[in-house]
């Protein structure tokens, strides 16, 4: 979103509590408002801080990812149900880079920024937001900008100031890598993959996979018919262009799939993978 004049933002903002739709985040022209509440959660698996956008009437997916520096792509991967449609007041949910987050402005650029603000969690700390959450080398700058912070008597659910944001986007070239949330809950296993296959003899396989319900919904699980029992295979699907780790759990039963079928996979790929058709091609590598 290009700059405007002060004058005429300031103007804006005075209007905004008036014309703001309700449950909505910025309006039909700006995506983000000064009088809007941006509080972020920190999500431990990517170490990113994330925010929850609700697009107003006539807010578009395609602007909402321009606006916070993210690909539709990104999107997608923080949102995959995003790909069946949206409309207003539809979460949508960003990453808010922690190098774009402030310490103050000056009294004059107060309609340029929006408070950015953090609710803390049972057992979370003062010096655990500080240093993991926010990276801060210390707690000085949270306690700057929550005067009169007691670090003893903080409780679940307190809300604090962690900085500002300018409102008129976010430089792409600022914002953070967005990785498959699947591709990271299966990080584990990947690496144990990279570190005992890495001097091993692998066969390759390509073929339909078939997929069940049975099974764990957690766990990375697979049936194979020659790959040992308790190892790790590597599943390609070129559609998705994911690649994604499990366990060898058992045999193919031949008196359910036929010979084409070369792996059956659990409920937990099938997300991953988004797969929607009973079978679907994939290649694989394993022992």
């Amino acid at each position: 979103m290009g700059f405007f004049p002060k004058c005429f933002l300031l103007l804006f903002f005075a209007a905004g509590f008036f014309t703001q739709e309700a449950g909505a985040t910025g309006d039909s022209l700006y995506f983000l408002l000064p009088s809007d509440t941006v509080v972020v959660r920190f999500d431990a698996l990517s170490g990113h801080l994330l925010f929850d956008h609700r697009l107003a009437p006539r807010q578009t997916l395609y602007g909402a990812a321009r606006f916070y520096g993210h690909s539709l792509d990104d999107i997608y991967r923080l949102n995959p149900g995003l790909q069946l449609g949206y409309k207003p007041g539809t979460r949508v949910t960003v990453t808010i880079p922690k190098s774009e987050l402030r310490s103050g402005y000056a009294r004059d650029s107060l309609a340029w920024f929006v408070p950015v603000r953090y609710r803390l969690s049972a057992g979370e700390t003062l010096y655990g937001l500080s240093r993991r959450t926010l990276s801060q080398p210390n707690d000085s700058l949270i306690r700057a900008l929550n005067p009169g912070l007691n670090a003893q008597d903080l409780e679940p659910g307190r809300v604090l100031t962690i900085g500002y944001l300018r409102i008129d986007g976010i430089n792409p070239d600022h914002q953070v890598k967005v990785e498959d949330r699947y591709i990271l809950q299966n990080r584990d296993l990947r690496v144990q993959w990279d570190s005992t296959m890495s001097q091993r003899r692998l066969k390759f396989t390509t073929g339909k996979a078939a997929w069940t319900t049975r099974g764990d919904q957690n766990k990375w699980m697979v049936l194979h018919r020659t790959a040992p029992i308790g190892s790790i295979i590597e599943v390609e699907d070129p559609r998705s262009r994911k690649t994604i780790y499990a366990r060898v759990v058992a045999r193919i039963p031949e008196e359910v799939y036929d010979s084409r079928v070369v792996l059956v996979v659990s409920p937990r790929l099938v997300k991953a993978f988004g797969v929607r058709d009973k079978e679907f091609y994939v290649r694989t590598r394993h022992l």
